[in-house]
């Protein structure tokens, strides 16, 4: 079976994860393309938000993103899944339309779910999405000429590789904080159920969902132990290192890093157990 499924596919699926227990690691409204597909299946669904994000209420970010409706950029570069959702929140604001955004303006996306999350939130397509995100590729890959203009989005606290690696290409880059991250909060008991042995499964989409796991994990009184015996699910490869750096044992990374691919196969693993 592949790694990939659609919503319509999933109803036809023989499902294995009737009753396992699925903790989600960001609120219900980043994560309901995923709650969807776990429900279909029967999995019983616990929130446990790690990230909050939080954008800026200055004006930077809309007014870039203005200058970008009326040609001023070449390319807008995505970094990350969040910052699609919070570019695409500050288009709605701005009063900006996908359709009226010129052709020239090409979209490259970073990040395996940050193309999906471009397409959904903003109605872009992507000119370009990596598979290697390592900022001197991406600088390399993008081709850009002395003089191009680029509108970088991106969390106050991102390193400052990606830009500089982008103003080495002789491109003129305009970073702009768009939203800054904290530790989430509310959601289930989940360190209590962890304890108790109530939980099967977490999962993580974004490396800074596992740093901050950790953090609100141990905050709460629970500890990395308690995840020995869970399935640790990682949608993609960059995620899959930021857990092990924290000590945990990945069980599965998807083929496919794709909220379809990463349902898939934590149901196939069921199967098989």
């Amino acid at each position: 079976m592949t790694n990939t499924l659609t919503r319509s596919a999933v109803a036809e699926m023989v499902s294995h994860l009737t009753g396992v227990r699925v903790v989600i690691t960001h609120d219900k409204e980043q994560a309901q393309d995923q709650v969807d597909l776990f429900a279909a299946l029967g999995a019983e669904i616990y929130y446990y938000p790690c990230i909050e994000i939080i954008p800026y209420e200055d004006k930077d970010l809309e007014n870039a993103l203005r200058e970008a409706a009326a040609g001023k950029y070449d390319w807008l570069v995505l970094n990350d899944a969040d910052t699609a959702w919070v570019v695409g929140d500050a288009m709605r604001a701005a009063g900006i339309d996908p359709n009226q955004i010129p052709r020239r303006l090409k979209v490259a996306t970073i990040g395996c779910m940050t193309e999906i999350y471009t397409k959904e939130f903003l109605g872009l397509d992507a000119s370009f999405a990596p598979e290697v995100y390592t900022p001197e590729y991406v600088a390399e890959a993008l081709r850009l000429r002395p003089g191009d203009r680029v509108l970088l989005p991106q969390s106050s606290t991102t390193r400052a590789g990606l830009a500089k690696c982008l103003r080495n290409t002789g491109a003129e880059v305009t970073a702009v904080n768009a939203y800054r991250t904290a530790i989430g909060k509310g959601g289930d008991p989940v360190p209590v159920m962890l304890w108790e042995g109530k939980i099967d499964v977490i999962t993580f989409t974004f490396p800074t969902a596992v740093r901050y796991f950790v953090k609100r994990l141990e905050f709460e009184g629970g500890a990395k132990a308690m995840l020995d015996d869970v399935c640790i699910a990682c949608i993609g490869p960059l995620t899959a290192a930021a857990a092990r750096d924290f000590g945990f044992n990945v069980t599965l990374v998807p083929e496919q890093h794709t909220i379809e691919g990463l349902v898939d196969a934590v149901n196939n693993y069921f199967r098989e157990e």
